[in-house]
């Protein structure tokens, strides 16, 4: 058996993490070696014709069984970004005239893709606020062939109750997708939940130290293989070098992840308690609504909280955000470094006024990814900047 065919054998997350997946050369080295070619020969034996473009270089071979590794599935496929992973999967998904229920409180991306999909594919959108079974069924129509869902939601942290969801579907013979980036594959595995296909962005806790672009879909064979030639068709494959720095990045996505999830529990629990903070959005917390979902299908909590500064001066938000000092006021999220950015100006810009106001996004609203960073460093950081 050779090194790179030995993944069944790892039971342990971490273990799946750092071996599965990798394409030894004859070197010898441990790692992937990276295959940045774009002419490659095909008179071999195998009689496959490889071409970056079509996921056949051994960095994606290595990446997609890794991360097929860490969420319990069959297969995986590995793209240029999040948004790739996203429209890839619900166009192989659905077809032209059908019907999609989408839960409404989600990535501002996403929301923007309905209206493509509604005037370039003729394909409806649902979008539900409560994604219960009674609400599904009150929405779904003869043609509905998908739900979308995302849990923890972006930004506001709401909590799905994944496998009643997903009860519902089976029972109704529809797929469910689930966007699983915020908790990533440390903390939630949604096809243990009952989920079909599983997104990522993997630009976040996969890449984790934000110096890459990617994205990844999870699922059947059958279904990533259909993914594959939408995407291939569609130039949506992801270069060499980037799947080496994100296979490097997975080694230790369970070590940072977990760190993560152990600062963000100390400084939601902080920030609840200070006077100048109207309300924290942490699903770790007793007090958030979905708490007891969350503990029941969530490992961990996550290092992704969103909290609302009281009152209504923007200029007192902003003066906050410029007083931070090792915290930074960027894009992004999941890296290594914390950081922290305005949902209504970044991710959910492209909406309306009146669907950020729908969805609960406002101006004191602060969307903050918690890096690894000690935690009572980032607490000093943020009681400097609140006073």
């Amino acid at each position: 058996m050779s090194k790179a065919n030995k993944q069944q054998i790892y039971s342990g997350l971490n273990s799946k993490a750092v071996h599965a997946g990798t394409q030894r050369d004859h070197f010898g080295g441990v790692n992937t070696p990276v295959q940045p070619s774009t002419a490659i020969e095909y008179l071999n034996e195998s009689g496959s014709v490889p071409y970056p473009r079509n996921f056949t270089i051994p960095n994606h071979e290595a990446v997609a069984t890794k991360i097929a590794a860490l969420e319990g599935g069959e297969a995986a496929l590995v793209l240029a970004t999040g948004m790739s992973a996203i429209s890839t999967g619900i166009l192989s998904a659905v077809q032209s005239g059908q019907h999609i229920l989408m839960q409404s409180n989600i990535y501002g991306g996403t929301r923007a893709f309905v209206d493509i999909l509604r005037w370039k594919h003729d394909i409806r959108v649902t979008l539900i606020d409560r994604m219960t079974p009674e609400e599904l069924d009150s929405n779904m129509t003869g043609d509905t062939a998908l739900v979308y869902m995302e849990s923890p939601t972006n930004p506001l942290l709401d909590i799905i109750d994944i496998s009643s969801v997903c009860t519902w579907a089976k029972d109704n013979r529809i797929l469910t997708m689930i966007d699983n980036t915020f908790a990533s594959p440390v903390n939630q595995q949604p096809l243990k939940l009952g989920c079909d296909i599983i997104m990522h962005s993997a630009t976040k806790y996969m890449g984790g130290h934000s110096d890459l672009m990617a994205g990844a879909l999870i699922g059947k064979n059958d279904f990533i293989e259909r993914c594959r030639t939408l995407s291939s068709v569609y130039g949506m494959s992801l270069n060499a070098v980037d799947l080496s720095l994100l296979e490097r990045s997975l080694k230790t996505m369970v070590l940072r992840v977990q760190k993560q999830n152990s600062n963000a529990m100390e400084i939601a629990r902080w920030l609840s308690k200070h006077p100048l903070i109207a309300k924290v959005h942490y699903p770790g917390l007793s007090s958030h609504p979905g708490h007891e979902i969350a503990a029941k299908q969530m490992s961990g909590f996550g290092g992704m909280m969103s909290f609302e500064l009281s009152g209504n001066d923007t200029s007192f938000r902003d003066a906050f955000l410029k007083s931070l000092s090792m915290i930074s006021v960027a894009t992004s999220l999941g890296g290594v470094e914390s950081t922290m950015t305005i949902p209504a100006q970044t991710s959910h810009s492209l909406l309306t006024p009146e669907e950020l106001n729908a969805m609960g996004i406002h101006d004191m609203l602060i969307r903050f990814s918690i890096g690894i960073e000690d935690a009572e460093d980032l607490i000093q950081d943020l009681e400097r900047a609140l006073q």
